[in-house]
């Protein structure tokens, strides 16, 4: 709490280091769910954003354009797979062109009869930020597109989309943010756990109940 009250007193604010401290809680969520669940997020960039994201957005209005981007993602790809151009160039020309999706969405959600927004059903009480690190999601899905097929792509995208949820509901849990703030050591207890799982290699809990289906089909 000495620690907190003296980076508030020479300026930096409460909500900036409370969204710094988040981090090491954030990740260590991706690093659980991916060596001891088994989830296969795309990286650990892109649910920590979605997290921020969210909360910017509200998670209703965030997800509508997280299945935007994701649709604008596969629409575009789709249509200059067979189009030999240079990566970066591919990946400008789908941003370019889900930049223009994204803006049909709004509009079309906007003029709707029943528009998923925020709690104040007013688009324009949206932060532009949380918009765009969303669509910052189309890269990294386009990247494991390219690797892997669609169905595991889009597995990939959607335990993605789930640890960020989870990351948004530990944001706006009140009792842990004072918790985080008045206890910082729990910063590096996160670090050990964060070293403890980058050894783990026991079995998962997706594996576990992979092979319990097998056994039960036998």
């Amino acid at each position: 709490m000495d620690f907190t009250q003296w980076v508030t007193d020479i300026g930096m604010t409460e909500q900036m280091l409370l969204m710094l401290l988040y981090i090491p809680v954030i990740v260590t969520l991706i690093n659980f769910t991916r060596y001891v669940v088994g989830f296969k997020t795309l990286g650990i960039y892109a649910p920590m954003v979605l997290a921020y994201a969210y909360i910017f957005t509200g998670i209703r209005f965030g997800l509508l354009i997280t299945a935007a981007v994701i649709a604008g993602t596969l629409i575009t790809y789709s249509i200059f797979k067979k189009v030999r151009m240079h990566y970066i160039s591919r990946i400008s020309v789908n941003y370019i062109l889900v930049t223009f999706f994204i803006i049909f969405v709004i509009a079309f959600n906007e003029i709707s009869p029943f528009p998923i927004t925020t709690e104040n059903h007013n688009v324009a009480t949206i932060p532009p930020l949380g918009v765009i690190l969303i669509v910052t999601l189309s890269d990294f899905f386009i990247k494991q597109y390219v690797k892997k097929d669609l169905g595991s792509s889009l597995r990939a995208v959607a335990e993605t989309v789930v640890i960020g949820i989870a990351g948004w509901a530990l944001l706006r849990l009140p009792f842990l943010q004072v918790f985080i703030l008045d206890n910082l050591w729990l910063q590096p207890i996160l670090l050990g756990v964060n070293i403890a799982l980058g050894k783990y290699t026991g079995v998962r809990f997706k594996e576990l109940f992979r092979f319990q289906r097998v056994i039960k089909d036998e």
